[in-house]
């Protein structure tokens, strides 16, 4: 059985063996093919040399992985597999274990087993013998393949040196000489547009040259290069003027979500308002079915304690007595039945019920530009209309000589009214945007009280940053007109101004 089991546990280590060494094979054979095909590429001249290998690689992978790299990678991957289990360094007289294959170095794994601790593998726990260790005879071969990969890999980081001194010469070395004589190129033939050197200059016999206008290479080529240096500046100011043109957009489009974020919440607030335009109405009409129901239990319960009591009379009564009684009794009865019943016809309330929206309020956006020139002028905003058909617009006002920046609200066509005008004056930080509202009756009178003549100081416009990079500030106005009852509460209250 002991010889049984040996036998079982070496054609396990030859199978394990025979898979090691095909890819260790493998991978060199891997490096090889990459080494050769990098090869193929003439470093200082960027021409490819055809070459006979069958293997085909991608472009991509040529361009983006070189030999140096590639051995280097190998030998990680070959440095990393033969390690000892135990150690953890490189191995020393290499021993495997017949179950797991695992390495060891001899003198690791043999410490390991004679100390006592354990009488078993470190990795698969198996019962183990230092008798049952198979030796690793290949591993001078891996150790040569290693010092082969090592030599490649200096002799490649070598010739990428020398290819990186190459490319830090500069473009154009060899244009710079004369094709014609060999000379460096020094001067410009303004008459044929060519870069020439003193012997094409001077050459009286060919006279290719002869009459024609020279100037000094480096004097042509500063007033080319400051040339394509202003045209390029053109092209910056151009890029300027839309990156300005792109923030200008991205501005517009942060405005209309606000002023979205202002109609949701006028939304809101139509709905909760609409909701209980709803309960209202349903509790005005539940009040009279009640009204009426009630009366109608009441006279039910009447005529149930009047039946009851005749009831009573007539069980406990004689024969004489009862009737004595009848006549009382019709009496009392036709009474009840005298009373008329209300047809439900009179009584019945239409189940109709209408949503009552209030006025919706126009909001927009109104951008005072030139801000800094802006020296006690008014400047109006673009007409609008309300819900109703009236026609407004916004005045802004500076005043310099008080501090004052004031917002107007002017009638410009319909019949006056009361209206409801809420001012914001936006900054970046949403807590710092100042909001003020009024509530004030409008005709088509001039500056009588349809504004905030000191809606802001100049001076916290300036130092709190309210304007904005382009020299503007950004006013949102949200206006509606009041209803009757809403015109009347104001007017009780003498609310023409609030704050939030």
């Amino acid at each position: 059985m002991a010889s049984s089991s040996n036998q079982n546990e070496s054609r396990r280590h030859g199978t394990s063996s025979r898979s090691l060494s095909t890819t260790i094979s493998s991978s060199s054979s891997t490096t090889a093919s990459t080494s050769f095909v990098a090869v193929g590429t003439n470093c200082s001249t960027g021409s490819t040399i055809p070459t006979t290998s069958n293997t085909s690689f991608p472009t991509s992978t040529l361009a983006l992985t070189t030999p140096t790299d590639s051995g280097r990678h190998v030998l990680s991957h070959i440095n990393d597999i033969f390690k000892c289990t135990i150690c953890f360094g490189r191995l020393d007289d290499p021993h495997l274990c017949p179950q797991c294959s695992k390495l060891y170095c001899y003198d690791c794994i043999g410490e390991w087993l004679d100390s006592g601790i354990s009488q078993s593998c470190p990795n698969c726990k198996i019962k183990l013998q230092l008798d049952q260790l198979v030796k690793v005879r290949w591993f001078d071969d891996i150790q040569k393949l290693q010092q082969k990969l090592r030599t490649l890999s200096a002799s490649d980081t070598e010739d990428t040196q020398l290819v990186k001194q190459g490319s830090t010469m500069g473009p154009g070395t060899e244009s710079e000489l004369c094709p014609m004589h060999g000379k460096i190129v020094n001067f410009y033939c303004s008459s044929c547009k060519q870069c020439i050197c003193e012997v094409c200059a001077t050459d009286v016999s060919e006279g290719r040259h002869r009459d024609h206008t020279f100037k000094a290479l480096h004097v042509t080529y500063e007033q080319h290069v400051s040339m394509l240096n202003n045209e390029l500046e053109k092209v910056e100011h151009y890029r300027d003027k839309l990156a300005l043109l792109i923030n200008k957009i991205d501005r517009n489009v942060a405005l209309i979500g606000r002023v979205k974020h202002v109609k949701h919440k006028e939304l809101e607030a139509i709905m909760v308002s609409a909701l209980k335009g709803l309960d209202r109405q349903e509790e005005e009409k539940l009040t009279k079915l009640r009204t009426h129901q009630d009366g109608l239990l009441q006279e039910m319960e009447d005529i149930d304690l009047k039946l009851q009591t005749m009831r009573c009379e007539m069980t406990l009564c004689s024969k004489p007595e009862l009737i004595q009684m009848k006549s009382n009794i019709f009496s009392v009865c036709n009474a009840i039945r005298m009373n008329p019943i209300k047809d439900f016809k009179q009584i019945r309330v239409q189940a109709n019920l209408k949503i009552e929206i209030p006025h919706l309020f126009e909001t927009g956006i109104f951008v005072v530009h030139n801000f800094s020139t802006f020296d006690d002028n008014k400047v109006y905003s673009n007409e609008f209309s309300d819900c109703l058909g009236r026609t407004w617009r916004i005045m802004a006002w500076c005043v310099i000589a008080e501090d004052h920046f004031g917002i107007y609200l002017e009638l410009i066509d319909g019949s006056p009214c009361w209206m409801e005008c809420t001012f914001q004056l936006i900054h970046l930080d949403p807590e710092m945007t100042i909001s003020k509202t009024i509530r004030q009756y409008f005709d088509r009178t001039p500056q009588k009280g349809w504004g905030l003549r000191d809606f802001v100081t100049l001076t916290t416009i300036l130092e709190k940053n309210y304007v904005r990079d382009n020299d503007s500030l950004e006013l949102l106005y949200n206006i509606r007109p009041l209803t009757p009852i809403d015109a009347q509460l104001s007017l009780d209250a003498d609310e023409s101004l609030s704050e939030h």
